[in-house]
């Protein structure tokens, strides 16, 4: 138990697409701050690939550990945010050592990143 106190140390916001309903009556999503949760946030692997004009496409993933049940009804249209940084949920799954443990595998969202959906 203390091991995993020690191991959660940053405190990141999470975000999830929330349905809402306009004025006229119609359907629309939007993302909302849903809670603050205590985690670990790891670098797993980053990329560079260079492309047509001299522009340079980076690609870099992060595995973010909660507390399972820390956040309610994870999904992958969700996002966190630590330290005015994007880390969008690509996948999740349990943690295999640990059954009170939960693994986000997220993108980090450079700025210029327009894509969060």
């Amino acid at each position: 138990m203390a091991d995993t106190l020690e191991r959660l140390r940053h405190r990141i916001d999470v975000y999830a697409k929330t349905e809402s309903k306009t004025e006229f009556g119609e359907l629309t999503y939007s993302y909302n701050k849903i809670s603050t949760v205590w985690a670990e946030i790891l670098p797993t692997s980053g990329r560079e690939n260079n492309q047509n004009g001299g522009t340079v496409y980076e690609s870099i993933t992060h595995k973010i550990t909660v507390r399972n049940g820390a956040v309610e009804n994870p999904r992958n249209d969700m996002y966190f945010t630590f330290k005015n940084q994007k880390y969008k949920v690509m996948y999740y799954m349990p943690h295999y050592r640990r059954n009170d443990l939960i693994e986000f595998y997220c993108k980090l969202i450079l700025e210029g990143d327009h894509d969060y959906d």
